[in-house]
């Protein structure tokens, strides 16, 4: 006769908490309230008709396919209108948009974000997170600020700051090509070069900030083997060992 060993569930600390004989899930992303600095300030608007790329309104059977994707260009505003909140604050002004799914609640000092469904489709846990991360960062950033710092590694390698002809700042740089590796500063950042071999980028758009940085790094990128190259600070590289004999 075969016996069977039947095992419970393990359930893991930092996924459920166990009181009593019922499970409580830990809250998401979406659920944490964003708290707002006084010297910040949010509104919500909707967006003008003609700034939406008109589209054929969803059947509810369409709707409740919709709910169960990933969210794209249609569901922006087959759910309703969508809005933006527009931040601005010490460092700028920025504008997020915010998916027709989704409620942006304002208070004096925080924002809460929820979703129609109550984050039970496919749709409402996608956009929830996503959204109140967006509108988190946009306070962060017209309030504080994004900051990435690189580092230049190889014999010769330096780095300088020129104005061109239009007075743009161009960051210019030596990277033991044949010739100088020049990078147009866009506007809303700010680039410092506190010694020859680092690079600040710094700004008030996270996506913004990480772009120009990866702009910049993509010049040299490092190398496998002895590490040359542009770098972020703190970057571990796993480099690989050189032919021997």
């Amino acid at each position: 006769m075969a016996f069977f060993l039947l095992r419970r569930p393990v359930l893991h600390q930092k996924s459920c908490l166990l009181q009593g004989s019922a499970i409580r899930q830990m809250s998401k992303i979406g659920r944490m309230p964003i708290p707002v600095p006084s010297s910040v300030n949010i509104s919500i608007e909707p967006y003008a008709a003609e700034e939406l790329t008109p589209i054929k309104i969803p059947s509810e059977y369409r709707k409740k396919q919709m709910m169960k994707r990933r969210p794209n260009w249609e569901t922006f505003w087959a759910f309703g209108h969508p809005k933006r909140a527009t931040i601005e604050g010490p460092l700028g002004k920025l504008t997020v948009p915010v998916h027709s799914f989704c409620d942006v609640e304002l208070d004096p000092k925080v924002v809460k974000v929820s979703v129609q469904c109550g984050g039970r489709t496919k749709l409402g846990k996608t956009m929830w997170g996503t959204t109140r991360s967006m509108i988190a960062n946009a306070v962060a950033g017209v309030s504080q600020g994004f900051v990435k710092e690189m580092e230049l590694h190889g014999v010769g390698f330096r780095a300088r700051l020129e104005k061109d002809e239009l007075g743009a700042e161009v960051l210019i740089m030596r990277l033991g090509y044949s010739h100088e590796c020049k990078y147009t500063v866009p506007d809303g950042i700010t680039v410092l070069v506190p010694t020859q071999t680092t690079v600040v980028v710094y700004g008030a758009n996270k996506k913004q900030v990480g772009n120009v940085a990866a702009s910049i790094r993509r010049f040299h990128e490092p190398d496998p083997y002895k590490g040359k190259g542009v770098r972020y600070v703190g970057e571990v590289l796993r480099l690989k060992p050189g032919k021997r004999r």
